[in-house]
């Protein structure tokens, strides 16, 4: 099957998997798909980059897991309408709301210095990403799989 746009999945049949590093995920978060793994091991390391920040470089830390966050959620979307995957909605829902929290507890950090709460959240979100892999992207990618969807490369851009 096809993918029209976005130009990064193929057809299972024909897609060579990309060699992608994904060793810092652990083992029980793999889906087994490469871009997807990858992109989740990125998550966690920059994750662990913020938790161990200084004060002093924790903004900055949060905000490159920040952007990482924000183009690997942009892109499972993307798939996602691609591929007409039904409960896109919900799994989207699901970043909106963590990138809200996290949009708030950021400000808090910035204009208030409450490190406590901003380290409380890096503390936390281990937690939710294994929930959401194994519910929402596990079923993602179980969908992918059904249909013969295959990601060969992220995005363009």
């Amino acid at each position: 099957m096809t993918v029209s746009a976005p130009a990064f999945a193929s057809p299972a049949s024909t897609a060579t998997p990309p060699d992608l590093d994904s060793s810092a995920l652990p083992a029980d978060l793999h889906l087994g798909e490469p871009v997807t793994d990858h992109t989740h091991a990125e998550f966690v390391l920059l994750l662990q980059a913020a938790q161990r920040a200084s004060d002093e470089g924790f903004l900055a830390a949060l905000d490159e897991w920040i952007d990482h966050t924000r183009y690997h959620f942009d892109m499972e979307e993307a798939w996602m309408e691609a591929m007409n995957f039904g409960p896109r909605q919900c799994h989207a829902g699901e970043h909106r709301q963590m990138l809200e929290i996290v949009g708030k507890v950021r400000a808090k950090v910035e204009q208030e210095g409450d490190f406590e709460t901003g380290r409380r959240l890096v503390a936390e979100l281990p937690g939710w990403f294994a929930l959401h892999v194994r519910k929402q992207d596990a079923a993602m990618v179980a969908y992918m799989r059904q249909n013969g969807f295959t990601l060969v490369e992220g995005p363009a851009g």
